[in-house]
């Protein structure tokens, strides 16, 4: 069995390089297509029997989307699948500020601890109701790398918009 975690789709602030954390944004047009094309690459890589997304408009759009080509009946929003609070960080261009400024600011709200211990929690939640099925996990940039690279055990990157992880489910059996 297999995990798909899927970036939700680029929005205008992706697009603007503006950091979103909680702002709830809809996709652009250019995400809801990386969206369809996610859901394309799904199709070829197998049967997937769940999806769970953020509860960010932006997540749902794109795990709507999925579900759709992908014939699946629902999408289950997952509040622990929230991007990170980026708090006064939020709508601050990335250009804007030197590495390690931005990178206070981006922990002033939600520490990476924080978000990694949250992302953990979605990924035991969802294990548990998911023993023997492929499911898809629809979510965001910060909350990714940081959870993945906990459930890894290494420094995992930026997953980029509309791309797709792929993952043997046992390494999140046992977390």
């Amino acid at each position: 069995m297999k995990w798909a975690f899927v970036r939700h789709g680029r929005t205008e602030w992706n697009k603007k390089r503006l950091l979103q954390g909680r702002t709830d944004n809809p996709l652009s047009a250019e995400g809801y297509f990386e969206s369809t094309k996610a859901a394309q690459t799904l199709q070829r890589m197998g049967h997937w029997h769940a999806i769970y997304s953020s509860p960010l408009m932006r997540s749902v759009q794109t795990a709507q989307r999925v579900a759709e080509i992908l014939d699946i009946a629902r999408v289950h929003a997952v509040e622990n699948l929230n991007e990170r609070d980026f708090g006064p960080a939020e709508g601050v261009h990335l250009g804007d500020f030197d590495e390690e400024t931005l990178a206070e600011l981006m922990c002033a709200k939600e520490s990476d601890d924080a978000v990694q211990q949250r992302a953990l929690h979605a990924f035991r939640y969802i294990a548990e109701r998911h023993r023997s099925h492929n499911v898809i996990l629809v979510g965001h940039g910060a909350l990714f790398r940081l959870g993945l690279s906990a459930a890894l055990g290494y420094d995992h990157p930026y997953i980029l918009n509309g791309d797709i992880c792929e993952y043997s489910a046992e390494l999140f059996r046992n977390l």
